[in-house]
């Protein structure tokens, strides 16, 4: 008579083995899947802006046109500026406030993929900053708490320093190899563009769409 032992191994063995991943490589991918999707809206928010802000200039025509300068369209004055003079000059100050907010939150995810330079923390605190700043100057204005005279270095500083901040990120990315230095020199291309005082922001800001391009496609873990 023959008798058989289990052996308690043998329906773990059995068993579909389950394959674990590094956790610093899981969690790498995890905070960079949103960085395809802000490197392309945030450029298309900056344009849509760039697009509602020239339309909304247009009330500045002279009053004597056939078309009156289209008045009525424009205007940031508080609240009630807003609902008598214009919904356009509202909604381009929102869309510039998402927009510095976009690449304030694409600063911090290219920080996180520095290796080497420790700019991540720096650079998302400035990035920040300045989209804090950005949607506090809206909101004055809105709200009617600032006046259309302030300095333009209060008025555009924010959203300044977020660009510094995602420079800075773009730069540091391009010495660890990770972003093509076309990428780099067109997107320097794009923050003059964006600086001139010709209401070039559409053109700036598909410049800078083209020059994020590479970061629009995932990245793979290493």
């Amino acid at each position: 008579m023959t008798t058989s032992t289990l052996d308690p191994a043998g329906p773990a063995s059995l068993a579909p083995s389950t394959s674990t991943r590094a956790p610093g490589r899981a969690t790498t991918h995890t905070t960079a899947d949103h960085l395809p999707l802000l490197a392309l809206l945030a450029p298309l928010l900056l344009f849509a802006h760039g697009i509602v802000a020239w339309v909304d200039g247009l009330d500045t025509l002279d009053d004597a046109s056939p078309l009156g300068g289209l008045r009525g369209l424009g205007g940031l004055g508080g609240l009630a500026a807003a609902h008598d003079q214009g919904a356009l000059s509202v909604t381009a100050g929102a869309l510039l406030v998402l927009s510095v907010g976009g690449f304030a939150w694409l600063t911090a995810g290219l920080g996180a993929r520095l290796r080497h330079l420790p700019l991540a923390t720096p650079t998302a605190l400035l990035a920040a900053f300045g989209a804090g700043a950005t949607g506090a100057v809206w909101l004055g204005h809105l709200t009617g708490l600032l006046g259309d005279t302030i300095p333009s270095a209060l008025s555009s500083g924010g959203a300044v320093l977020t660009g510094v901040a995602l420079a800075i990120a773009l730069i540091a990315l391009t010495l660890e190899g990770r972003l093509p230095a076309g990428s780099l020199a067109l997107a320097g291309l794009a923050g003059a563009v964006l600086l001139l005082p010709w209401g070039l922001g559409p053109l700036g800001s598909l410049l800078l769409l083209i020059a994020l391009g590479p970061l629009t496609r995932p990245v793979e873990p290493a």
